[in-house]
């Protein structure tokens, strides 16, 4: 038990820190997502368990924000993914953005990523790495390639051999590699909550450094799956 409280508290502590060490102009923000899961393919693994080998996943995402409140950036995306094994998995997706991030002035991109997600369960936690490769095909301004890199830890806390809830911790960044810059980076802590078979709640605070500006967001995801 005291373990699990510190490893609560280090998601805290840390969290506070990078929002601290920023220096860019900030303003908080909502980001709101619903993904629906749909398995396509199941099959058994090594170990004779049923699995979903290849899933379809749709997504639809609201960030608003500023005073007055108002849609910041809009996106609908669809992604596939293929299990390798319990390691590893690919992907590939695409996704439709529209943003306002400059007031009055919306801007539209396609985005095609190809990548993969390593992931490795030790005891309580599980690890995972995910490398993107990501085209951005934006309106009347230059096109750019970026790799992103997004690395999570999660502990997951039980009672009775049954899940309560999993903290987690996250950091993302974005490499562009057309400009050859750091442009982005993404901290999240928060905790994952199964609400039922079909349904998980994933409820985290978000920094995002980024130009013009930085934001700290309520981050809420809603996963439901289909079958």
């Amino acid at each position: 038990m005291k373990f699990r409280i510190l490893f609560i508290v280090a998601i805290l502590t840390v969290g506070s820190a990078i929002a601290a060490a920023q220096s860019l102009p900030s303003e908080f923000e909502s980001w709101n997502e619903v993904q629906l899961i749909v398995p396509l393919i199941r099959d058994k693994d090594s170990k004779g368990k049923m699995v979903d080998k290849v899933t379809a996943t749709f997504s639809g995402i609201s960030r608003i924000g500023r005073n007055p409140v108002r849609p910041l950036d809009s996106r609908v995306s669809a992604a596939i993914d293929y299990r390798v094994n319990k390691y590893l998995s690919l992907m590939a997706a695409v996704l439709y953005r529209r943003d306002e991030l400059t007031p009055r002035v919306g801007r539209y991109e396609t985005r095609l990523d190809l990548g993969f997600t390593l992931t490795k369960t030790w005891r309580n936690f599980t690890f995972r790495d995910r490398n993107v490769i990501e085209h951005r095909f934006r309106n009347s301004r230059q096109d750019i390639n970026v790799n992103r890199n997004r690395g999570q830890v999660s502990y997951s806390i039980k009672h009775k051999n049954k899940e309560l809830f999993a903290p987690f911790v996250a950091n993302e960044g974005y490499y562009d590699l057309t400009n050859k810059l750091w442009s982005q980076n993404e901290f999240h802590a928060g905790i994952s909550r199964r609400l039922n078979k079909r349904t998980v709640l994933d409820i985290a605070y978000t920094r995002n450094d980024s130009r013009p500006f930085n934001a700290n967001a309520l981050n809420l995801t809603l996963k439901i799956k289909l079958r």
